[in-house]
Formats: C-alpha cells, sequence, structure tokens
C-alpha cells in the first residue's frame, strides 16, 4: 500500500501534536516508511526528523520527557530540549518584500492572504530557531524517500517544496518552513529568500494529488472537527479546515483515501491558542496520542 503523510503547520505545540499523532500511528504504520511526506513549518520537522530514521514510538516521550529507546535516543539523545522563543528585536519599517508588495498592490486576487502578509509585514529580526538548524547533523544528504519541506519564496510569493522543486541542505530548508513572517528572519537559500511555508498552504495536502497514492494521513494541528463551536479559538481554525477541504478533493479525485487527525474541543482546550509555549508541549503530545489513537482505531 502506498500511504502518503502530509504534517501541518502549528508551531510548537504543533510539533507536540504531530508527536502525537504520529506515535499512535505506529501502532498501524510506521511513518518512517511513507511513501512521501510533505511537512509545512512545524510538520517540517516531524517530516525531517521520520527521514532521519527517529522511531516514531519514541516521538511522544521525546516531547513528553519519558525515556527513549536505544535507537531513539542515538539518534536525538544528545539535542538539547527547545526553550520558548525569546522575544524579537525591533521591527524594521519597510514590508519584507517590497518588490512582492508591489506586486500585491497592483493584482492582489493572484496572491494567497498568508502571502500577501508575508510580503506587507517588515522582515522578522529573530534568527531561525536553532533547532530547525540543528537538523543539520541527523542528514548528510536529502533522504532517497521523496520528502518535500515547503516554503514560500519572499521575492514571487511562489510556493517551494524543497526536495522536489529545488535542493537544498535539510537544515535550511527546516529553517525557512518554519520562518514565520514578521517574527523569524527569512532564510536565505541559493541567493532567495524564504518564509514558512504556511502562508500559502497550512499542509500543502494538495501537492500528492498526483501521486497515486492508496493513503493519505493528515496531521492538522490548526484544523479542527467542528465547524461551529463555542471555544473562540476554533474560529481561525474553521478557515484551515475550509483550506484543507477544498485541498482534499484533488487528492480524492484519483481514489486516494485521505484521513485526517485535527482536534477537537477537548484537545483545542489543551493546546490553547498560543502555540508558542514549551511547556504546552508534553501534555499536548500525550493527549494527541490517545485522541489518534482512538481516530486511528476507527479509521484504519
Amino acid at each position: 500500500m502506498r500511504i502518503g503523510l502530509a504534517l501541518g503547520g502549528g508551531g510548537l505545540t504543533g510539533t507536540a501534536f504531530h508527536a502525537g499523532v504520529l506515535t499512535a500511528l505506529a501502532e498501524h504504520f510506521d511513518a518512517r516508511e511513507a511513501h512521501v511526506i510533505v511537512g509545512t513549518s512545524a510538520g517540517s520537522t516531524a517530516a525531517a526528523l521520520m527521514r532521519s530514521g527517529f522511531p516514531p514510538q519514541d516521538y511522544v516521550p521525546r516531547v513528553a520527557g519519558g525515556p527513549m529507546s536505544a535507537e531513539g535516543h542515538a539518534i536525538l539523545g544528545s539535542m538539547p530540549p527547545l526553550s520558548d522563543p525569546m522575544p524579537p528585536a525591533p521591527r524594521r519599517r519597510a514590508p519584507a518584500s517590497p518588490d512582492l508588495a508591489r506586486a500585491v498592490v497592483r493584482r492582489p486576487w493572484r496572491y494567497r492572504p498568508g502571502v500577501v502578509v508575508s510580503a506587507l509585514l517588515p522582515a522578522g529580526t529573530r534568527p531561525m530557531d536553532p533547532g530547525a538548524v540543528r537538523l543539520r547533523a541527523l542528514f548528510d544528504r536529502w533522504p532517497d524517500k521523496p520528502t518535500w519541506i515547503v516554503a514560500v519564496d519572499l521575492q514571487t510569493g511562489a510556493r517551494v517544496a524543497f526536495g522536489r522543486d529545488q535542493p537544498a541542505d535539510m537544515g535550511d530548508a527546516v529553517a525557512a518552513s518554519c520562518a514565520v513572517p514578521g517574527y523569524f528572519e527569512p532564510v536565505v537559500i541559493a541567493d532567495r529568500r524564504y518564509v514558512d511555508g504556511g502562508a500559502y498552504s497550512m499542509a500543502s495536502l494538495d501537492l500528492l494529488a498526483d501521486q497515486h497514492l492508496d493513503l493519505v494521513i493528515v496531521s492538522a494541528p490548526l484544523s479542527t472537527i467542528d465547524w461551529f463551536a463555542r471555544d473562540p479559538g476554533n474560529v481561525p481554525r474553521v478557515a484551515m479546515r475550509r483550506q484543507l477541504t477544498r485541498e482534499a478533493r484533488a487528492v480524492r479525485r484519483n481514489g486516494t483515501r485521505i484521513v485526517t487527525v485535527a482536534p477537537d474541543a477537548a484537545l483545542r482546550a489543551i493546546m490553547g491558542t498560543n502555540s508558542m509555549v514549551v511547556a504546552k508541549r508534553a501534555p499536548v503530545a500525550l493527549a494527541t496520542q490517545e485522541y489518534a489513537a482512538d481516530v486511528f482505531r476507527r479509521e484504519l
């Protein structure tokens, strides 16, 4: 069976969410064996870890501070835990991409809302999280299995999937995919500046439409299972669900089955509305593992 993974954005709690999903999935399928993995922003770190050979069953223990297997410890044991992001330095005033900003003003309908924001915001001033760059040590070359790390070209507004559209070092690709516009500095690769791939699409599920897959597992930390809910934080999540729904149509046209894991109300309450708090990672990972295990028991 040809199985693909689409791992979406979601900040620090998003990586914890992916940890729970992939650890629960290990009861049915080893994510390291996926035919193709698309990783965006937080999902890019999860994609890189799976392609590094890190055991998915060790992902929640890694995030929650539990014991890992010897295999997992050999891969990540020396990597220090994440810490809360420091406040950025004072912002610059000019748009991050004057060329793209001018193009947006002339033809705004041609660009995704996130790309528009990326162009008009001042460039971020905080260097990209060294944790993403540290992934470079896990790779001496790009993985053999298709692995697409999604970012946005800040000059053109185009979506770029490193590993598919053009080559890159894995550490640089993940850093670019995670470079939140207006907060982190754009990441330069081959003289081009890149920012968070979530500015174009939170999961880029549509990239898998022509891969002739039997099944796609979507891990969507910033989506929701509820179109209508009382918690205010669900409102922006509905927009992400709409985006996923549109992209899923293109994938299903070719007969591919999709199983999506997105937070319910209880899990959203644990995650909260601030996705950049390290202290939330352990409870989110543990709760997501239990939640995703139930989803996979029903769907797989």
